[in-house]
Parts: C-alpha cells; structure tokens; sequence
C-alpha cells in the first residue's frame, strides 16, 4: 500500500495579507497639553471604522495644530518609540530652537513622557501616542522633518515575531517621504540586538535613497534613554548609527 504524503505548503503560494485600513483622528489629552493622542474611530457597535476604499486615511494636517506659533524655518524632528520621555524631555531642553515629537505607542509611557515635559516645562516638544507608521505617512507634511531618532526599539527577536518590527522598507518610505531635501535629514539609529543591527545595516545599504554617514556613533548630544543606560549598565554591547537621506 503506497501512502501518499502531500509536499509541504510553499509559503508563496499563500496569498498576500491585505492590510485592512481605519479611520483614525489626532485628539487632545483631556488632563496634559503636552499629549496628544493618535486613535482609531469606533462605529456604535465599538468595532474600528474601515476606510470606504481600504486606502490610508490620509489628512491635510500643518505642524502648527501642535504649535500655533510656530516659528518660520523651525527645525521639526521626530522620535519613534519614545519610552518614558528620558531622551525626549533632556534632548528638547538643549534644543529649544526646535521643535520635537516623541511618538510612542504604550499609552502609560506616552503619558508619563508627557507629564515629564509639563513638570519641566519643555514647551517646544510633544508626546504622541499612536502608531508612529500612521502618523509619519498619514499626517506629517512631505519635506517637513529635519532628522529621525529611534533608540532600542522592541528587537521582537523571535524570527516568527519579525514581521512585527517598525524598521522595514515602508516603514523608511514614509520617513523618506517626511525628511526634509537637501541630503541633510538625519536618522539617528541604535539598538541592543546584534542581529537586529545587522539587518538594519543591511537595509540602510540595500535603499538608494540611505547614505551611512557614520557607525559606531556616539550617543546623541550626550544622552541615553533608560533602556540604554540600564543596558550598559549591564554590559550590553549598543550598536549606533547614523544615516543620511538622499534627497
């Protein structure tokens, strides 16, 4: 009797996921002037509301609904994953002429970042709340953001888990499509996860419009965030970099 044993799934035969687009609004913090919230909207069966085309739902949004004042030519940068604030809140008080966004997708650091510059009186940066992705591609004006900044982002280290990083080519679209012309915006890189770097090195090599401009970087105008100092601490080896956008 010949048993017949099926040949395994070929993953690329699986069709492609579609990513399944929501309506989504920035809001005010109701307690902190300092946090501002990226969330989705609900329908009354509080179920998230698709977009009618499943295309991004993009805004006609200014950087002076953060900054009414804004100055003309102030420089605009941006932290993916901000944590508790740590860098945000020291990095903001030594650059008062610019202004900062911290995004971060925990709700409770997000908040506590944002208390920590209403405390400090940090009136040139903000705490979002939100996916960073979203906002970078639906909200940020193109040619707007002087540099990027994104330290010890979660390595989800599993390989099954990988799919779930924030670094990924769409991901370094959207920045591209923020960064300021003139082959000046700068994104600030580092992690604690050797073959997180190594894939990250590999992109920024593997995109034409990255350029390294220098490895092994120092920490950005001196500062930390709590996971690096904790990881030095620890004997943990950090892996910096910092790029440039060819535009």
């Amino acid at each position: 009797m010949t048993v017949h044993i099926p040949a395994p799934e070929d993953p690329s035969d699986k069709p492609a996921r579609t990513r399944i687009e929501f309506r989504h609004q920035l809001q005010d913090d109701k307690e902190l002037p300092t946090v501002r919230h990226l969330v989705n909207l609900f329908d009354e069966n509080k179920k998230p509301i698709p977009t009618a085309d499943n295309l991004p739902d993009k805004k006609k949004w200014s950087w002076t609904d953060f900054w009414p004042d804004l100055p003309e030519g102030a420089p605009i940068e941006v932290e993916i994953g901000a944590g508790k604030g740590n860098f945000m809140v020291e990095y903001a008080l030594k650059r008062p002429e610019l202004r900062f966004v911290g995004i971060e997708i925990e709700p409770k650091y997000a908040k506590y970042g944002g208390s920590r510059l209403f405390r400090n009186h940090v009136p040139n940066a903000v705490s979002l709340r939100g996916d960073a992705f979203l906002f970078l591609r639906d909200y940020v004006p193109e040619n707007s953001v002087s540099a990027f900044h994104m330290y010890q982002p979660d390595p989800w280290p599993k390989e099954r888990q990988r799919r779930r990083r924030l670094l990924r080519p769409e991901f370094l679209d959207a920045l591209f499509r923020a960064a300021k012309p003139g082959n000046e915006t700068l994104f600030y890189w580092s992690t604690d996860f050797k073959e997180y770097d190594e894939r990250a090195q590999e992109m920024f090599a593997e995109t034409p419009f990255l350029e390294l401009v220098q490895s092994d970087a120092p920490p950005t105008w001196g500062i930390m965030t709590n996971f690096e100092k904790k990881y030095r601490l620890e004997g943990r080896p950090i892996y910096r970099s910092v790029v440039r956008f060819l535009k």
